[in-house]
């Protein structure tokens, strides 16, 4: 496998694992705050965007360790 096939894979892999990430935390940050008021609902949208900013840092470190192995 050549070094641009490999970077391929890793983009397919990030970007599917984004997506999964986003809908993961979407989820849990619904059933973890239940919004049924206009503050709830932003309590859940900053609950949300800080999960999952920390599952696409990890998610990116473990795609640049695979990277980095050669």
């Amino acid at each position: 496998m050549s070094n641009s096939d490999s970077g391929g894979c890793l983009i397919g892999l990030l970007w599917l694992v984004t997506i999964g990430i986003s809908i993961g935390s979407g989820v849990t940050a619904w059933n973890w705050i239940e919004p049924d008021s206009f503050f709830g609902a932003i309590g859940f949208l900053i609950v949300w965007a800080i999960l999952s900013k920390i599952g696409h840092f990890i998610a990116m470190g473990l795609v640049a360790v695979l990277g980095g192995m050669e």
